[in-house]
């Protein structure tokens, strides 16, 4: 893959963790988070990027939008989507 597109997921990658860090308390943005988390993997498998789409359908996977709760998984959901960007960030260096 070539850094234009790498670069493109990177940014992409940015705005699901700023997302996510508004979604901790908020069921809406919550909710529109995992869809644009869906929509991210859908687009990763496109381009056949499978490396990272598992990542990020692991991470899908435990996110669980509560009506009127506290995300019990914000946390660790926030380390993988970090782990998930330090992913993209070293393939993006090693080009």
């Amino acid at each position: 893959m070539d850094k234009e597109n790498w670069e493109k997921i990177l940014s992409y990658m940015e705005k699901l963790c700023s997302l996510h860090e508004d979604a901790i308390c908020n069921y809406e943005k919550c909710r529109e988070f995992a869809s644009r988390m869906a929509d991210f993997i859908t687009g990763l498998e496109d381009i056949r990027c499978y490396q990272i789409s598992d990542m990020a359908m692991d991470a899908l996977g435990y996110c669980n939008p509560k009506v009127a709760s506290h995300c019990e998984t914000a946390h660790s959901e926030k380390d993988r989507l970090e782990f998930i960007r330090q992913r993209i960030m070293s393939n993006l260096k090693q080009l």
